[in-house]
């Protein structure tokens, strides 16, 4: 086999094994951000409920101060019928109106406590089945890999042993060269010459270079960008 198709030939195993990579690659990525997706989910999920608890905790004793406000507001009405003074009177009344005022704030307080007790019960039962779609979706994605790495993992094997094959009948040199410009140009060493350019830079191919080239005795390089150069068919 002639340098230049062994060239294209070792072209074509390493672009399979770099789509077996970005496959593999782009995958387990999904998969732990589903993970830090689920997770944040149920802390915020659970930060959530331990407020509706404090809510709810706060609602209790402002339901306990309201009946102690209450009772002393009917004990101070009482106290009204055995005054003798009107010092005695205003005195009761100022603690009454006092009363009443406190009672106009924990109302207003117990409003705003009571809806953000609904906003967070409706959150929490859209977290809830949000985390539900994430854990299944969660689930999915890690049958799809573990499936797709029982499949890659024999071909990758394949292509790799194919690949060490290959370069033992490939020149030395050559194979210096091709690693070294496949790593400057993102994997893609070896392109054919569509019309008089290259086709990776667009660079122009001179017609005694592009007919050495179909003669394909040797192996050929772009002047520009040094990848290497060939005819398809």
């Amino acid at each position: 086999m002639s340098s230049v198709k062994n060239i294209i030939e070792l072209q074509s195993i390493d672009l399979q094994l770099m789509e077996l990579e970005d496959i593999l690659g782009d995958l387990p990525r999904k998969v732990e951000e589903s993970i830090d997706e689920e997770k944040r989910a149920i802390n915020e999920i659970n930060e959530n409920k331990q407020r509706i608890k404090e809510i709810q905790l706060a609602l209790n004793k402002m339901d306990l101060r309201v009946k102690e406000d209450n009772e002393k507001i009917d004990n101070l009405k009482e106290q009204l019928f055995k005054v003798t003074t009107n010092r005695q009177y205003d005195a009761i009344m100022s603690e009454i109106d006092h009363l009443k005022e406190q009672l106009d704030n924990d109302e207003n307080e117990e409003i705003e406590l009571l809806e953000e007790k609904e906003e967070l019960e409706k959150k929490i039962a859209e977290q809830e089945a949000n985390v539900e779609s994430v854990s299944k979706d969660l689930i999915e994605k890690r049958e799809n890999l573990e499936l797709l790495m029982q499949e890659s993992a024999e071909q990758k094997e394949n292509l790799e042993n194919d690949r060490e094959t290959l370069i033992k009948s490939v020149d030395p040199n050559v194979l210096k060269r091709y690693d070294m410009v496949r790593k400057a140009r993102r994997g893609m060493a070896a392109v054919p010459v569509i019309g008089n350019s290259c086709s990776g830079c667009g660079a122009f191919v001179p017609l005694q270079k592009i007919a050495e080239i179909r003669e394909g005795k040797t192996a050929h390089t772009c002047d520009e960008c040094s990848r290497f150069l060939y005819i398809e068919n």
